[in-house]
């Protein structure tokens, strides 16, 4: 049986043409960027703690735990004044957020090229069928026709499949990019509110 299935899915890969081995290797790069995305934010899960646990970490820094715990220690030790503490989460939003948008925008980019690269596959089959039913002489014109059909088909069918799956997950990442931000802004408000309740320089 299983040898039966490799075989089948073996002939239909052949059948869809040379654009079958690029879009191969496109779904290694897509599939490969979406694998770093979820290992990256996976390091990042510590930031979905309490609420109530972190904002009491604010108060008493040396007690905090973890990444949080070294976030905030980071933002509120040798403060000068108010525009110091807003420019250390400016740095601290660069450093987490920016791997991960360069990751997203390039994600949607190769995504976009997989139902694109399957288009243009549908055309070189739909030049193939054209070519098979202008010949009117000859044995072979039903096989160039059925080719270039299935070569058609294919092609874009495999360009979906590779994309559509890859954007459930483009979007679940983009979901949790903004959890994060929202994460660090409220982190900024509650460290700021903190400052000038402690009476720090404005």
């Amino acid at each position: 049986m299983w040898e039966s299935l490799q075989s089948n899915v073996f002939s239909i890969w052949v059948s869809g043409g040379p654009l079958m081995i690029a879009l191969a290797i496109l779904s290694l790069v897509i599939y490969g960027t979406i694998l770093q995305v979820l290992l990256y934010l996976r390091e990042l899960r510590q930031l979905r703690q309490n609420t109530d646990q972190w904002a009491h970490w604010i108060q008493r820094p040396d007690e905090g735990k973890g990444l949080i715990g070294d976030m905030i220690r980071y933002t509120q030790n040798d403060l000068k004044d108010k525009s110091d503490l807003v420019l250390r989460f400016e740095v601290l939003k660069h450093k987490i957020l920016r791997p991960l948008d360069r990751q997203l925008r390039f994600g949607s980019v190769i995504i976009t090229a997989a139902p694109l690269l399957g288009l243009l596959g549908t055309v070189i089959g739909m030049l193939a069928t054209f070519l098979g039913l202008s010949i009117s002489y000859g044995g072979n014109t039903l096989d160039l026709v059925a080719s270039g059909i299935s070569e058609a088909l294919i092609t874009t069918q495999t360009g979906l499949i590779l994309a559509i799956p890859a954007m459930f997950f483009l979007l679940q990442a983009r979901s949790q990019r903004r959890r994060l931000n929202h994460f660090l802004v409220e982190l900024e408000a509650r460290t700021l509110r903190h400052f000038e309740a402690e009476g720090g320089e404005v």
